[in-house]
């Protein structure tokens, strides 16, 4: 029988009827005296309470005898609502068959759907994105009796009941036709067996190629499949995908403009505020420190305020051992709860003792993450720091987090408090299937290959049978391309154009901040500079200064450093140089039509402002404003019309003066 048999809206009108059914039929009974009941026994006497048990269960049948009259009403329609039952629960239970065959059916009959295994979390996440954008979706779940479940079939989506390791279940939800398999059971030994045991069954029952997505949260085991170096899991018909919703949401969130700094030798070296750690905040800290201040002059430090004070650091050790050798970290214990503010003591110190570039919160529940962010943009506020963003991290209330940030967000300040990592966001098919976090990734990988692709190399294979060592590899030097670039006065954008050529000076500079980055990651995790080159020890000769590299190395990283416009317009993008313009220059400086143009301005001297205003908008430029010293919020209220999306940053007075000695010693 369906595990499902009788669901709770079932319940609660059946339990009463038939209570009300069988108190009626023993109720008669005991007080009648010339009743039966066929195969129970004859009448003649009042029955006990054990026989108007039995005789009442016999009415099932609809076979009770007693006369029609008052006295016997409660016979009457006992006989009437126990067979009703009994019919009832038949039809259920048919019912249900016929559903699950038709289920099964539909799932046969789909072609180039998803499967996903699993109803956690994840799985329902992925099942909603999935059917909210029309791609079709069968589901595998040990149990079909869940309110995820019904969820699912009230949108119509195949639910199947089974164990997913199961090779006859898997064919059932039509794995022949299907193009993608994702495996979220929540545990990630579970994932990876299912997904090894999806492999094998495909194994001669197609000629296409599979995705098979297992999701892996444990950082320990991805970077044990992460650093494999060939690409065992796959095989001809299947192609592995590994994702961690954490390393996606970090990646996403670090493509904000406020962590691409331009010229870092002017910028003050950057400082993040974590109010909670984990596994997300890890992988924030650690990624923020390989790559978007993996820059010889803006070495990261971070305060985290965190329950488990200094032993926080232990999730980011699993994900980088070396990680206190390229980011200054402080702790502070602190107790985040939504009844209990004691902790804002703590922060308020943390916040006066040192400025944040950003405050990030990483908190295990939406509820108090959500109000933890609250309080810090309050506290920041009072502070005078409200061009400080609050990035708060919100797995399911991504609504309410978008509301709030609303309320927060004023013209000239859209980032003061934004959510991000929502299993919403990160589950979108574009982002799981299509790898969209992966173009300059895959172009990158693709202008190499289209050069090196008859070498004996384990990487000249095309991205789909890349392994996922090496796919770390093309993501790592990818998602440094546009915070290198900022730092030689460059920037990328999202379309093509006229591809340029860059300088000598530009292509050195752009290839030593690789190499910088490439020794910063094995730094983190654990590499030591040897004479001679140990992979099993850790050592690595490579290991040194620009300057004191062979030229030979010098020369690779300078060809790839060369073809970056290439690999950009291979992704459907383009370089543009930038342009720094002060709003006081103006007539004296001739802008180029075919650089992005930035024009400093400063707020307070109207004319300049107002100026500076005309020319961006004709232009499509960005301004850069000062944030006075003491500076008051009504400075900014008179600003109101200055267009937001206008303002790239701000910048403090004594930034502004550096980048312009910076400009006149060139």
């Amino acid at each position: 029988m369906p595990s499902n048999f009788l669901k709770l809206g079932d319940w609660l009108y059946i339990l009463p009827l038939a209570a009300l059914g069988l108190a009626l039929g023993i109720t008669g009974y005991m007080n009648c005296g010339d009743c039966t009941a066929v195969g129970v026994g004859a009448g003649g006497g009042h029955a006990t309470f054990v026989q108007a048990i039995a005789r009442t269960l016999a009415l099932i049948k609809a076979s009770g005898t007693f006369p029609l009259d008052r006295d016997h009403w409660m016979l009457f329609l006992a006989q009437i609502i126990m067979p009703a039952l009994a019919f009832f629960g038949a039809f259920k239970l048919v019912l249900q068959n016929i559903r699950r065959d038709a289920r099964v059916l539909w799932a046969r009959r789909l072609r180039d759907h998803t499967i996903v295994c699993g109803l956690g979390s994840t799985g329902h996440q992925i099942v909603d994105s999935f059917s909210d954008v029309g791609r079709a979706v069968v589901v595998v779940a040990l149990s079909a009796d869940t309110p995820e479940a019904a969820a699912c079939e009230r949108r119509h989506i195949a639910v199947l009941q089974g164990n997913a390791s199961q090779p006859l279940v898997l064919k059932q939800a039509g794995l022949k036709h299907a193009n993608s398999v994702v495996v979220a059971c929540g545990s990630d030994g579970t994932n990876l067996e299912i997904s090894m045991r999806v492999r094998d069954a495909l194994r001669g029952l197609t000629d296409r190629t599979v995705k098979i997505l297992p999701e892996l949260r444990s950082e320990w085991l991805y970077d044990q499949i992460k650093n494999q170096n060939a690409g065992a899991l796959d095989s001809r018909e299947t192609q592995f995908q590994i994702f961690n919703l954490n390393i996606n949401a970090a990646r996403m969130l670090l493509r904000a403009d406020i962590f691409q700094q331009p010229f870092p030798n002017v910028m003050p070296r950057p400082h993040l505020l974590f109010a909670g750690f984990g596994q997300m905040g890890a992988e924030v800290l650690v990624r923020a420190a390989l790559c978007n201040f993996a820059l010889p002059s803006q070495k990261l430090s971070a305060t985290i305020l965190d329950e488990r004070g200094s032993s926080s650091i232990a999730s980011a050790q699993v994900r980088a051992a070396g990680v206190e050798q390229i980011a200054d970290i402080k702790f502070n214990t602190c107790q985040f709860a939504p009844d209990d503010l004691s902790w804002q003591d703590t922060a308020t110190a943390e916040l006066r003792n040192k400025a944040p570039l950003a405050v990030i919160v990483a908190l295990r529940d939406d509820d108090v993450a959500l109000n933890t962010a609250i309080h810090l943009r309050k506290m920041l506020d009072t502070m005078g720091s409200f061009y400080c963003p609050v990035y708060v991290r919100v797995r399911r209330q991504q609504k309410l987090g978008e509301f709030l940030s609303q309320l927060e967000t004023q013209s000239l300040f859209g980032d003061r408090l934004r959510p991000f990592g929502s299993l919403s966001r990160l589950t979108d098919p574009a982002a799981l299937l299509d790898e969209s976090l992966d173009i300059l990734a895959r172009a990158a990988h693709q202008v190499w290959l289209d050069e090196n692709g008859q070498s004996d190399s384990p990487a000249a294979v095309p991205w789909e049978k890349l392994s996922e060592f090496h796919k770390q590899n093309n993501r790592a030097m990818a998602d440094f391309i546009p915070v290198r670039l900022r730092c030689c006065g460059y920037r990328l954008n999202d379309t093509r154009s006229t591809p340029i050529v860059l300088g000598e000076a530009d292509v050195e500079k752009l290839a030593a901040l690789e190499h910088w980055r490439w020794c910063q990651e094995l730094q983190a995790l654990g590499w030591q500079y040897a004479e001679v080159r140990d992979d099993f020890l850790m050592r690595h000769n490579r290991l040194v200064e620009w300057d004191a590299l062979p030229d030979g190395v010098k020369d690779y990283n300078r060809g790839m450093a060369r073809k970056l416009p290439q690999i950009t317009e291979a992704a459907g993008m383009s370089l543009c140089r930038e342009q720094l313009i002060f709003a006081d220059e103006l007539d004296q400086i001739t802008s180029d039509a075919s650089a992005q143009l930035v024009i400093l301005a400063d707020p307070r001297n109207a004319q300049d402002w107002h100026r500076a205003r005309g020319l961006a908008l004709e232009r499509n430029g960005k301004i850069w404003a000062l944030v006075p010293d003491g500076s008051s919020p009504r400075l900014f209220q008179r600003l109101e019309m200055a267009g937001p999306d206008l303002l790239e940053r701000w910048l403090s007075e004594r930034q502004s003066e550096a980048l312009r000695q910076q400009r006149d010693a060139r």
